[in-house]
């Protein structure tokens, strides 16, 4: 029955897809810009609300999953009138990284992703500069600012394909707590704020939505590329997360970051390790309790002792 009504949703939904470009990464600095994203035939999604059944958001959930991709397709980007062009793999996915000879402004610099002449797609990418010194924040997503119990795979299950992004219990003062530390950089400074999780990219619009409805500071969310040309380890959150993050430390070299995780799964141990590798860089490390739910502050001067 179960396998009826998922092949009913694909074709069905089909018949309303229209080509679309979904933007996953946007970031850069006064030289470098990184775009990457994936092109699809998009389908019609209903809107999430709170009063949402299981059944209704398993459905929207599937729709997310469960993608019709278009491959090997010409595309290109424009920056500053400068057009770069690249093809989408076997997947769907694209990717740009351009280093430019120009030195960017800093600013949220408008990108335009295009397939064809009617179809294309704006990304306001964060374009920092590297000379003056910024705090930033690098924080884990699922138990960190969401209730997601990963240690529970009954109850992870329930969260993740059950709840919409409305119906999820969130980790209180969150917010509050990034809006306080990205202030204390100079006013019009793009954000500083970047979310690395496991989930994976075809999750990112509702964990935008997400972010926006308990009012974060603006953000760049890296989610996990789970197929297509060089995914990144499926099952393997350290190595997945220390490579992230030690892009981000290259990328931005003038930057000293708080980070934030959980105990669930092995962010004690990746920002323990880019601590040891990068003393400098680090301001704090916070660890919440999925337990009892209270962060820990890590003691640095210990980790850089071993």
């Amino acid at each position: 029955m179960i396998k009826i009504a998922l092949f009913t949703f694909i074709t069905t939904t089909s018949l309303f897809a229209q080509n679309d470009i979904e933007i996953y990464n946007c970031y850069g600095n006064s030289h470098k810009v990184i775009v990457e994203g994936r092109l699809l035939h998009k389908k019609t999604q209903s809107i999430a609300s709170k009063d949402d059944n299981l059944f209704q958001n398993l459905w929207r959930k599937t729709g997310q999953l469960i993608n019709n991709e278009i491959k090997n397709e010409n595309l290109s980007l424009t920056l500053d009138d400068k057009i770069y062009k690249t093809i989408s793999d076997d997947e769907g996915y694209f990717s740009f990284t351009l280093d430019s000879n120009k030195t960017l402004k800093q600013e949220y610099k408008p990108l335009k992703v295009q397939i064809n002449k009617n179809n294309f797609s704006i990304c306001k990418t964060p374009i920092i500069e590297t000379k003056k010194e910024y705090l930033g924040i690098i924080s884990d997503f699922d138990d960190t600012i969401v209730v997601s119990n990963v240690t529970n795979k009954i109850k992870l299950a329930l969260n993740l394909l059950f709840k919409n992004y409305k119906q999820r219990d969130t980790v209180a003062d969150m917010s509050e707590t990034f809006n306080l530390i990205i202030s204390n950089n100079p006013p019009k400074t793009p954000s500083t704020l970047f979310f690395i999780t496991g989930s994976p990219n075809q999750l990112s619009s509702s964990i935008k939505e997400y972010l926006t409805l308990h009012n974060y500071p603006k953000a760049t969310l890296i989610t996990k590329k789970i197929h297509g040309d060089n995914p990144d380890a499926l099952f393997d959150q350290f190595k997945y997360k220390t490579k992230k993050i030690e892009k981000l430390i290259k990328l931005y070299p003038n930057i000293k970051w708080y980070f934030f995780g959980d105990s669930g799964e092995k962010d004690r141990e990746v920002y323990t390790c880019i601590a040891r590798h990068f003393p400098e860089k680090v301001k704090a490390i916070l660890i919440r309790n999925v337990k009892t739910g209270k962060f820990e502050k890590l003691p640095l001067s210990t980790l850089y002792a071993h």
